[in-house]
């Protein structure tokens, strides 16, 4: 009775087999951050990637060290929103990479002012997408860059 239920509320008629379904995911992963000191200023260089499916609107959040000002970012990235009343003091870069197809990868760029002293000299990044990501665990990176004494 339940397999006949099922094959009504499916529109299945009789002797016609189940649809299939493709699972609809993609493994949005950080390959790599890369932090260095570039001319008195931090560089980091971010590469993303797509290791399967189709990532769709993918995007980067890039969380910066406290007390830096930002210098220059790469296309597709817009400084996060100035809740301090310092518009030069941001907390975070947004970049937008778009729909991405299966084995592609994105990279991209922020460079800030060094922190002040006593601050961590560190970025972390989180990728994300509208597509259902079945390893979320590679979606975040750190990295902090010691201090020359």
């Amino acid at each position: 009775m339940k397999r006949i239920c099922a094959a009504i509320l499916l529109g299945i008629g009789p002797g016609q087999a189940a649809p299939q379904y493709a699972l609809w995911q993609a493994d949005l992963s950080i390959r790599s951050l890369v932090v260095t000191e570039e001319r008195g200023n931090l560089r980091a260089r971010i590469v993303v990637a797509s290791e399967f499916g189709e990532a769709l609107f993918a995007r980067v959040e890039v969380l910066l060290p406290v007390g830096v000002g930002i210098v220059s970012l790469g296309a597709g990235c817009v400084a996060g929103p100035d809740r301090t009343g310092i518009s030069e003091l941001r907390a975070r870069v947004e970049c937008t990479l778009g729909s991405m197809p299966a084995r592609s990868n994105r990279e991209f760029y922020v460079v800030t002012t060094i922190p002040p002293t006593g601050v961590v000299r560190g970025f972390a990044v989180v990728a994300m997408s509208d597509t259902p990501d079945p390893k979320p665990s590679n979606n975040f990176a750190e990295r902090v860059i010691p201090r020359d004494e």
